[in-house]
């Protein structure tokens, strides 16, 4: 019985003085060593707010979340990077195994060439389909040319994996996926345009040109001034009645210009600002809509869409003490959109919750609820985590260059490290011409200093009123 008592006692003891130590664990452990093939490697722990923190030996700085890093210089072969944390209750330690090892020669990047068609083929696209320019990927896929409205023929080339080749002209080429366009018929031969009108249709000026079929097209903004082009693939310039109807909303003029076999409409715009415009089909006559200003540039009279990034089963990053991306972004954009809402605005939320809408969805919601312009929210993840890596706002087309650098603008002024403003960005809430819109990298949830700073309810809350700011001034540059 004594021996049992005493087991029992050590057993205590032992569990004791378990419970005595600070919680300790490291960013990315494994239950093996981590083997990589850079000298420079960073140690991240999470511990408890207000511990004191040793990597290595040396100090290190315990962030509110309780996050704390060091980066090390390894040398080659096995390391063993002691860590050590320490509060009033006790202290806990644990040992990160690293082994550096030379790095495996570099794969051959596999070139994948075209492979071209005997005879070209055809098809006609469905609901969704887009052309991008080149044959390229990365993870937000290949640059984008645009989106096509259903039922637009198209000559295949060839094919190279899930993308065939497209000759839209004589000279021009580009590539769409497979999976939006089917077998299809048609005669190829180039297509002469009929008449076209612009007239005031309401809410936007219309510019229609009628065609014997549905083609290609694509279109390209410019600013100061501003410019819509749009450019038909295949089509010569037969349309010798440019008709305008009334005075126009928005257009200034419209004028036709041809190179080879590509018809190009170039609409001026009378505005300082593009407020968006959609092209598609009405039976076979393309329509390029080109939205009006509105009435009113003041907040009580706009509708603003807000996009809060991930959500439901997509959590985005993850911080080392565990904040999760969707929940931040959220939490952002509810509080950008209480700030719009005092302030008299009509506020569209892409997701209220944790749900997570595909980007379609969230496309719709903003198209169908009219929105004058559009912001979504992510924060990002990469790069060192013991710096500062800063805020970056991004934009596909040139017209929402405006909205993109305002924003970006009011970002930097909390005094934030600039991670960059980014044209031509592939993100698909930047694809809609349907009206202006910006993409917000907040901050980044890897890097230590920042992680503290968004979970810091009271910074989201800053960041939030920057994002207003950078709307307003971009309201005022536009009145």
């Amino acid at each position: 019985m004594k021996k049992i008592l005493l087991v029992t006692v050590a057993a205590l003891a032992a569990m004791s003085a378990l419970a005595a130590k600070p919680a300790l664990r490291i960013y990315g452990d494994r239950n093996r060593p981590d083997t990589v093939t850079r000298s420079t490697y960073y140690v991240i722990g999470i511990t408890e707010p207000g511990a004191s923190a040793w990597i290595d030996g040396k100090e290190a700085h315990v962030y509110k979340t309780g996050s704390f890093g060091a980066e090390i210089t390894l040398k080659d072969g096995k390391n063993v990077i002691p860590v050590k944390v320490k509060t009033a209750k006790g202290t806990n330690e644990v040992k990160r195994t690293v082994v550096l090892t030379d790095p495996k020669p570099a794969a051959k990047a596999e070139v994948r060439h075209d492979v071209i068609f005997d005879t070209p083929r055809y098809a006609v696209t469905d609901s969704g389909a887009y052309l991008q320019y080149g044959n390229g990927a990365d993870r937000l896929g290949g640059s984008k040319m645009g989106f096509l409205d259903a039922g637009v023929g198209l000559v295949l080339e060839g094919e190279n994996g899930s993308l065939y080749k497209v000759r839209l002209s004589e000279n021009n080429y580009a590539y769409v996926p497979k999976s939006y366009v089917h077998e299809g018929d048609f005669d190829p031969a180039v297509v002469n345009s009929g008449s076209a009108t612009i007239w005031n249709a309401g809410k936007c000026d219309r510019v229609l040109v009628n065609l014997p079929r549905r083609v290609a097209y694509s279109s390209v903004t410019e600013i100061d001034p501003q410019v819509i082009k749009v450019s038909l693939y295949g089509v010569t310039n037969n349309t010798n009645w440019l008709v305008r109807k009334g005075e126009p909303g928005i257009v200034k003029f419209v004028d036709i210009r041809q190179d080879n076999d590509v018809m190009t409409f170039y609409i001026r715009l009378s505005d300082k600002n593009n407020w968006g415009y959609s092209v598609y089909y009405d039976r076979n006559a393309l329509v390029i809509d080109v939205r009006h200003s509105p009435a009113s540039l003041a907040l009580k009279d706009l509708t603003i869409g807000l996009d809060a990034g991930h959500g439901g089963e997509y959590p985005g990053a993850r911080s080392p003490s565990g904040l999760l991306e969707k929940d931040v972004n959220l939490d952002i954009v509810l509080k950008v959109a209480d700030i719009l809402r005092a302030k008299g605005a009509k506020v569209v939320l892409t997701r209220e919750g944790d749900t997570g809408p595909s980007m379609t969805e969230r496309k719709r919601i903003w198209r169908d609820a009219n929105v004058d312009l559009a912001v979504s929210v992510h924060n990002n993840s990469s790069g060192n985590p013991l710096k500062p890596m800063g805020t970056s706002v991004y934009y596909k087309h040139l017209f929402n260059f405006g909205l993109a650098e305002a924003i970006h603008s009011s970002m930097i002024s909390l005094g934030l490290v600039d991670f960059g403003l980014t044209g031509n960005f592939n993100f698909s809430l930047n694809g809609p011409t349907d009206y202006p819109n910006a993409l917000v990298e907040g901050l980044f949830m890897s890097s230590l200093p920042e992680e503290e700073m968004l979970a810091d309810p009271d910074y989201r809350r800053r960041m939030a009123e920057k994002i207003v700011e950078g709307i307003e001034a971009y309201l005022r540059s536009a009145e």
